[in-house]
């Protein structure tokens, strides 16, 4: 009994420290880190709360939050190399209001998901007033049925916005999503949520690696998520960007740019929530030396004029960076070297602040 007394002490000591402590610099750098939210999505949560607790310390919206997919992440290079990284730096050389840059976005987030994270920002008192919103082309393109249209954060829009949930639940469902849950799982997602042994897991095993890395090789872990090296050096990517998968992405079927469409539906969603802010939208530029037959297709160019069209008409600053970018500096059909992010990064600060 008198063990199990001691244990306990322990265990509260270690709670009770976690919890003032919140080691969460590792989950955050100048983006966040995938290998510790991808497996574990209340680790958002964490960062959020960090960045909560920042922002409401300054009682200032002198800050900028970036959100969208692998682009606006900046893969597959390391964070130091990233949009967050190149527009932060701008920030401290600018005498301008906008002293921070968070960026929120994730490899393979889509429409749905960015909406949901807007709803998050407001759930931790965020500011969304100075937002910035990577879109892609393959966005648009008809869903039979994958992608699903909130990729990540399913069970966020359902507890925040049911309406909205229930509306695109058929194509989540179409997707393998699987609404019930058991109770010992509940039970699981309680003590992972509640207890910060358990909540902070992911991020203590990061910070002690990275603490490894350091006192063996002189650095901390790369955080790259693949290979960065210019499209030109890979000799096997014509070859893999010519599979259905990747033709699929630049399909030049006409777009639905109805509600009927998922991407339309929530870009109305968000468009609706940025009413009266600063809100910038790019469309991702497409490698247009490597895509060139893709590219150039008539049809190809019409779906461009109707994104274009479409945001002509709202109430948001929208960029179009096709061709914004010099072909060299990608490594793939859409992803950037850390070149092409540095470019892409003052293109969209010039852009902002000209707003």
């Amino acid at each position: 009994m008198k063990t199990l007394k001691y244990v306990f002490v322990y265990l509260l000591i270690i709670e009770l420290g976690l919890n003032f402590y919140q080691p969460v610099n590792t989950a955050y750098g100048y983006r966040m880190d995938y290998s510790i939210v991808k497996d574990n999505l209340d680790n958002i949560d964490i960062i959020l709360q960090k960045i909560s607790k920042e922002v409401h310390s300054n009682k200032k919206d002198d800050y900028i939050i970036i959100l969208g997919d692998s682009v606006a992440f900046s893969g597959p290079g390391p964070s130091s190399q990233s949009i967050g990284y190149y527009m932060q730096q701008l920030a401290n050389d600018s005498p301008g209001d906008i002293k921070k840059i968070y960026n929120l976005s994730m490899p393979a987030m889509q429409t749905g998901d960015i909406y949901t994270m807007l709803l998050k920002l407001d759930k931790y008192g965020i500011s969304t007033q100075n937002i910035i919103i990577n879109i892609i082309y393959a966005g648009f393109i008809e869903r039979k049925p994958a992608p699903a249209i909130v990729f990540w954060l399913k069970d966020d829009l359902r507890k925040m916005d049911y309406q909205t949930f229930q509306h695109i639940k058929p194509q989540l469902l179409a997707n393998g999503y699987q609404e019930k849950q058991e109770f010992n799982q509940l039970t699981r997602n309680y003590i992972e949520t509640h207890l910060a042994l358990f909540r902070y897991r992911a991020i203590i095993k990061t910070n002690l690696n990275n603490h490894y890395q350091s006192l063996r090789y002189g650095k901390p872990t790369d955080d790259s998520i693949g290979d960065a090296r210019p499209w030109y050096k890979k000799k096997e990517l014509p070859g893999i960007l010519k599979q259905p998968e990747y033709q699929q992405v630049f399909s030049s079927q006409p777009f639905d740019m109805t509600e009927n469409n998922p991407q339309i539906y929530f870009m109305n969603k968000i468009i609706d929530h940025q009413q009266g802010s600063n809100t910038l939208v790019f469309l991702a530029g497409v490698n247009d030396t490597l895509m060139k037959d893709q590219v150039i297709d008539p049809d190809y160019q019409k779906n461009l004029a109707l994104i274009d069209n479409y945001f002509a008409g709202q109430p948001m600053q929208y960029l179009n960076c096709q061709g914004r970018i010099d072909p060299q500096y990608f490594t793939d059909h859409i992803h950037l070297t850390s070149d092409g992010y540095r470019q892409l990064a003052k293109i969209l600060w010039n852009s902002f602040n000209r707003e």
